[in-house]
């Protein structure tokens, strides 16, 4: 069942991060209240009464300082970035990732924005997440370094914005 984040999804929600890293940052409690608080949106995949998925969305002009986001704000301006995207190891390949990532393009599309953004590690390698976006019409346009073993290629989608 897709839906949108609730209170109740805290703890697990910070559990369902932790357990993927290193394809995102490991977080703390307050660190994952205050990306919450800044979230445009946080829609949650439940599957049996477990957070099976999720996906953070953080639109444009917020205070957070993350290096991606920050730098990706100096570049673009009617956007709406990918904060993270994380599913639980025991549902990958069940076609979560697609749904929550159609449920964001309807979003973005429905409030105006014109492209959607993220990053992917390129050190360490994150392969499935590459091809999964590739294979969802995302391009990658630039690789940054962020210091020893880490680095990120960032990827873009030009998404048209509803005509209502």
């Amino acid at each position: 069942m897709l839906r949108e984040y609730k209170q109740t999804d805290l703890q697990p929600l910070l559990f369902l991060n932790n357990a993927s890293v290193p394809a995102v940052n490991k977080l703390n409690l307050e660190e994952m209240k205050n990306i919450l608080a800044m979230a445009e949106k946080c829609w949650i995949e439940e599957i049996d009464d477990e957070v099976a998925a999720a996906l953070i969305v953080i639109g444009p002009g917020k205070s957070y300082t993350s290096d991606n986001y920050t730098w990706l704000e100096t570049q673009f301006t009617n956007h709406c970035y990918v904060d993270r995207i994380m599913v639980n190891e025991k549902y990958k390949r069940h076609g979560l990732g697609n749904k929550l990532y159609k449920e964001f393009e309807k979003y973005a599309s429905h409030i105006g924005a014109s492209i959607l953004l993220c990053e992917v590690n390129i050190e360490p390698p994150n392969p499935q997440s590459i091809a999964f976006h590739i294979q969802f019409g995302w391009e990658p346009f630039f690789e940054r370094e962020h210091g020893l073993g880490k680095k990120v290629q960032y990827f873009k989608k030009n998404i048209t914005p509803d005509q209502r």
